[in-house]
């Protein structure tokens, strides 16, 4: 789909963190209660899903803002600016390295604690390891701030024994500087080159250009490094699922798996459906891959909106 309703882009400090945040917002003051928060998988790029968002923007006939906060370091222009102040020395004290797994966590409760709007309620949208963020978050944030969580193709848990982690875990957890070398070379190479690799490596898919686009903050060796860092992390301390703070939230959870996700496997719906029988888990009917914001944004956004409304409606 081309594009009609351009976001705005922001670049906002979070924890002494220059964080790129995309917003999709009504012409004028919204008067509704509600905005839609996303937090992205990893790599954290916002960019990848401007699709996604604008397509959630568009079935909630542009009443309702749609937001997305890309993860700290994960952009180009993501850089720590000044020192920080005594507020936010507060707030990272007990987690000092904010490109770990457990400071974006720190970083997102910092981004709707000083830039949500104290009146403003969260349908929170979290992808793949952004599903770990908001489950952590949870217990963080007051419990009527959140109408619902929606968790898509949720890696939440046992990622290291998952079909591809068990592949890709101990590269990432071992060897993941060998692939800051060549991102250093690919970065010398005109923007030009590096966007038509990108879509030769894409080329079986078409995907949108948002994706180019988000993809090209890859050629950045810092946001590389940042990225496998943290995919280092989610490989030692995302184990057994947390069964006590999934029923804490239960009600305001919804999770949804792929059917052939390696990151998340069937098997991992299975279980957690068979210990929560009542809760709101969800299975995949549409073929959806786990990156979706590459190919099935459209798609993803139409599953999804009936759901949303239904949650804001209540």
């Amino acid at each position: 789909m081309m594009s009609v309703n351009l976001p705005k882009i922001c670049f906002m400090r979070v924890l002494n963190i220059l964080t790129h945040v995309v917003k999709y917002e009504p012409a004028v003051e919204s008067s509704h209660d509600a905005i839609i928060l996303i937090i992205p998988g990893n790599p954290g790029v916002m960019t990848f899903y401007e699709v996604f968002m604008e397509e959630l923007f568009l079935k909630g006939e542009k009443k309702i803002p749609v937001w997305g906060i890309s993860h700290a370091g994960h952009h180009k222009r993501s850089t720590i600016i000044g020192q920080p102040t005594n507020e936010e020395i507060k707030d990272v004290e007990n987690s000092p390295d904010i490109h770990s797994l457990k400071g974006q966590i720190k970083h997102k409760i910092a981004f709707i604690k000083n830039h949500i709007p104290a009146n403003k309620k969260l349908i929170l949208i979290g992808h793949s390891i952004g599903c770990y963020i908001i489950l952590k978050m949870m217990d963080e944030l007051p419990r009527r701030k959140v109408i619902k969580s929606y968790l898509l193709f949720p890696t939440i848990e046992r990622m290291l024994v998952s079909p591809n982690g068990v592949i890709l875990g101990p590269i990432l957890m071992y060897l993941r500087w060998l692939a800051i070398l060549p991102v250093y070379f690919l970065s010398l190479l005109p923007q030009d080159l590096q966007s038509r690799l990108i879509g030769w490596h894409f080329r079986s898919n078409k995907v949108p250009g948002c994706a180019i686009r988000g993809a090209l903050n890859l050629f950045d060796p810092t946001v590389a490094a940042n990225a496998s860092y943290m995919a280092s992390q989610e490989m030692h301390e995302v184990k057994n699922c947390d069964h006590k703070l999934v029923q804490r939230h239960l009600s305001k959870l919804c999770l949804y798996y792929g059917t052939s996700d390696r990151w998340c496997p069937v098997q991992y719906y299975s279980e957690i459906k068979e210990h929560f029988p009542d809760g709101d888990i969800r299975l995949c009917k549409e073929g959806m891959e786990h990156a979706f914001c590459l190919t099935s944004s459209t798609k993803m956004a139409s599953v999804m909106w009936p759901w949303i409304k239904d949650d804001i409606n209540k």
